[in-house]
């Protein structure tokens, strides 16, 4: 009975308040019980993470951790591959300024430089249409040849800036050769 009394003395806030502490009291319980699973989730991240930059340690870590995992070795990169991997490098950064650049004259260096490196030109029409601007006919005219060959199989990408540069060249190339391949690749393209 004294009980009853007391409950009805209570209002409703303090009931809420004594429901409210009892909820958290269970979650910081809980908090804590799953802390440790999720410290071994993060090692286990970070061994992962390191495995995949090649860290040759991380694959005793990750076999530490999970004994019955066998991981293969990192192989480490010989000097061949780090060349190769520069060269790529290099290829991609001066086919990336071929397509950036604006002007003829940072065009033609750009492809210039590029050539001239040893690397070949990509079956690409961004390329060749920008190869379109080259201040050398003689570039202009391997342009038209690949983008003739390229365009049997594939519609123009950029065809208005392709129409409008082979009218360009038509107009105002130096030489007849550059003139009749604009002339006659525009009439298919069109």
């Amino acid at each position: 009975m004294a009980r009853e009394r007391e409950r009805e003395r209570r209002s409703w806030r303090d009931n809420d308040r004594t429901r409210s502490q009892s909820y958290h009291t269970e979650e910081l319980g809980k908090k804590d019980s799953t802390a440790q699973p999720s410290a071994a989730v993060k090692e286990y991240k970070a061994a992962l993470e390191a495995l995949f930059q090649k860290k040759p340690e991380a694959v005793e870590k990750i076999e530490k951790m999970m004994p019955t995992v066998t991981m293969p070795r990192v192989v480490e990169a010989t000097a061949t591959d780090d060349a190769v991997v520069r060269a790529a490098q290099k290829r991609q950064d001066l086919l990336r300024k071929i397509n950036a650049a604006q002007n003829p004259k940072a065009i033609s260096d750009h492809i210039d430089t590029f050539l001239n490196a040893g690397f070949t030109l990509p079956d690409d029409q961004e390329i060749f249409l920008q190869m379109l601007e080259h201040r050398d006919e003689e570039r202009v005219r391997e342009a038209l040849t690949q983008l003739d060959r390229l365009l049997v199989g594939q519609l123009p990408k950029r065809k208005p800036v392709l129409v409008q540069r082979l009218k360009r060249l038509e107009e105002h190339a130096d030489e007849n050769a550059t003139r009749s391949a604009a002339a006659q690749l525009r009439r298919k393209v069109a």
